[in-house]
């Protein structure tokens, strides 16, 4: 069976890193400027600082915020968190904050008049751009760094961190007279922004986990092996009415190879259970690792 051997370069290329955060960037600076900030929307993190600082100032427009805002966190990272990657995040740092000064200098909008419509695709935006930088060995910035500082030091889970951070954030822009309509399209383009950021980090790398439990095992992992040419684990178990010894089969396959493999199974053993489910990531083996 050929294996596929795990190859690093690309992962830790250079220019594959700065493609990423600069793609990344581009597109999170359109959701900022573009949509967030001409429909009067927040964001999570230090984006959502930046723009209420615009709102409530009128100084400085919020990639220029964002960047004033961020720069003393790389400040206090810089002796906590991998320089490699503090790096790497200055870059997408940057990338966003000129993206958004272009877009802004340039007039662009997105005429999108239905703030449903705006959270929605500002959402999409917004997932695709963060999930995009975190694929890279980078990050976006903001509170990600002071996340990271917090779960490397305290144990303190990132998600738990962001949640808290980002309700207080909230708090205080709606005490301080941000409508309750404006708090809510916001919530609903962050429910948005973290699903498309799910589905863009585990791209490529879905697939289906299969089980089977046959009493003819082995014969089906020799088949599969011959047939699919990928890796099957079998597990020992027993019946639990009936007591007598089975195999379980434990196989990760491909969206389109999963039928075949249901006709190969039943082909064999009739009267065996057919399992599958969804998995989110799947590294290494005879699959890419990242």
């Amino acid at each position: 069976m050929l294996k596929r051997t795990y190859n690093p370069r690309l992962a830790e290329a250079v220019w594959w890193n700065l493609l990423l955060l600069t793609a990344g960037g581009a597109l999170t600076a359109l959701c900022l400027q573009c949509i967030a900030a001409q429909h009067g929307f927040l964001s999570g993190g230090v984006m959502g600082m930046a723009l209420l600082a615009q709102y409530w100032t009128g100084l400085l427009d919020a990639p220029s915020w964002y960047l004033v805002l961020s720069a003393p966190l790389f400040l206090w990272g810089w002796c906590f968190v991998g320089r490699r990657f503090l790096l790497y995040t200055a870059y997408g740092t940057a990338v966003t904050t000129a993206a958004g000064l272009a877009y802004a200098h340039l007039g662009l909008a997105v005429p999108l008049h239905n703030e449903l419509y705006a959270a929605v695709f500002g959402g999409v935006l917004h997932g695709a751009g963060c999930g995009l930088m975190l694929r890279s060995l980078g990050s976006s910035g903001g509170t990600d760094i002071v996340g990271v500082v917090l779960q490397k030091r305290w144990n303190i889970p990132i998600g738990q961190f962001s949640f808290l951070f980002n309700c207080t954030l909230f708090g205080v822009a709606c005490a301080f007279g941000t409508s309750l309509e404006k708090i809510v399209a916001t919530l609903i383009m962050l429910f948005i922004s973290s699903s498309v950021l799910e589905y863009v980090l585990g791209l490529f790398n879905k697939r289906k986990l299969v089980l089977v439990v046959s009493e003819r095992g082995e014969e089906i992992a020799e088949a599969v092996l011959v047939q699919e040419r990928f890796g099957v684990t079998l597990l020992r178990g027993k019946g639990g009415y009936s007591g007598t010894d089975r195999e379980i089969l434990l196989t990760v396959t491909s969206n389109i190879a999963v039928k075949r493999l249901e006709h190969l199974v039943y082909g064999i053993d009739p009267h065996a259970l057919f399992i599958v489910e969804n998995t989110f990531y799947v590294s290494g083996g005879q699959f890419a690792r990242p």
